[in-house]
C-alpha cells in the first residue's frame, strides 16, 4: 500500500481541482505530522527539511489506491520533472494522530527560499491561512 501525506494546497479542507480528480484514489488515513519547516510561497507552502525533530509539519495522510494515476498527476503539478524541479516526491517517516508511523510519499521543495517568504509556525498551513483571513 502507498500512502501520501499532504500539508497545504492538497488538503482535503481547500478543496483543490488537482484532489478532486484523484479523490476516487485516495483514502483518508488519519491527521499527522514530520520533521520539517513550513514556509510561505505566497499561494501555497514550501516544505523544507530540517535536522531539528522540534519543528514540524502538520498534515493528512492517505492511502493511495491507484499510485500510477496519482503519483502521475501530483508529479506534474508539483513541478517533480520541470528543469530546475520545484520540488521532490520523497519517502518519509510520519506519525500519526493515533501514535503509529507510517512510510509516507510527500512532497519536499527544492528550490532556495527568499527573505518574502515568511516561516509558517507550527507547520500547520490551515491555522495559517485562517490567521491570515482573520488579521486582513
Amino acid at each position: 500500500m502507498a500512502y501520501l501525506f499532504v500539508y497545504g494546497t492538497l488538503l482535503r479542507e481547500i478543496g483543490h481541482e488537482v484532489v478532486q480528480a484523484i479523490a476516487a484514489n485516495l483514502e483518508f488515513g488519519d491527521q499527522g505530522h514530520l520533521s520539517g519547516e513550513l514556509y510561505d510561497l505566497g499561494d501555497y507552502p514550501a516544505l523544507i527539511e530540517t535536522s531539528s525533530p522540534a519543528e514540524t509539519v502538520k498534515g493528512e495522510v492517505y492511502m493511495v489506491t491507484d499510485p500510477n494515476r496519482v503519483f502521475g498527476m501530483l508529479d506534474e503539478y508539483e513541478g517533480v520533472n520541470d528543469e530546475p524541479a520545484l520540488y521532490s516526491r520523497e519517502l518519509k517517516t510520519v506519525t500519526l494522530a493515533n501514535g503509529g508511523e507510517v512510510e509516507s510519499w510527500v512532497y519536499i521543495y527544492q528550490q532556495p527560499l527568499g527573505a518574502e517568504n515568511e516561516k509558517i509556525i507550527n507547520g500547520d498551513y490551515l491555522a495559517f491561512l485562517r490567521n491570515k483571513v482573520n488579521n486582513g
